[in-house]
């Protein structure tokens, strides 16, 4: 993955959903760090899904990104408490 970065905010995630980018960033918010996401999807129907027209990014200050890497690779477990979904209860 290319880094993207802007005015001393350096890319650490990329997804195609701005709900997964908004949950990267609480994340790294829970970590002690600012985070932007930047939601640059082109919307206008009908339009397949396109990578290159659907791009959310993550982004942390330049200083911080080595910590927030190491924050985004390490491994969370869902709470204990947590309700697993099947896809019976889908439909």
């Amino acid at each position: 993955m290319a880094v993207w970065r802007t005015e001393g905010w350096v890319q650490v995630a990329e997804t195609a959903q701005s709900y997964e980018a908004e949950l990267i960033a609480l994340r790294l918010r829970e970590a002690g760090m600012d985070a932007r996401v930047v939601d640059q999807t082109f919307r206008q129907e009908p339009l397949p899904s396109v990578r290159s027209f659907a791009v959310v990014r993550v982004l942390v200050p330049e200083d911080k990104e080595e910590q927030a890497r190491a924050v985004l690779s390490e491994r969370v477990d869902l709470p204990e408490d947590a309700e697993t979904v099947s896809k019976d209860d889908e439909q």
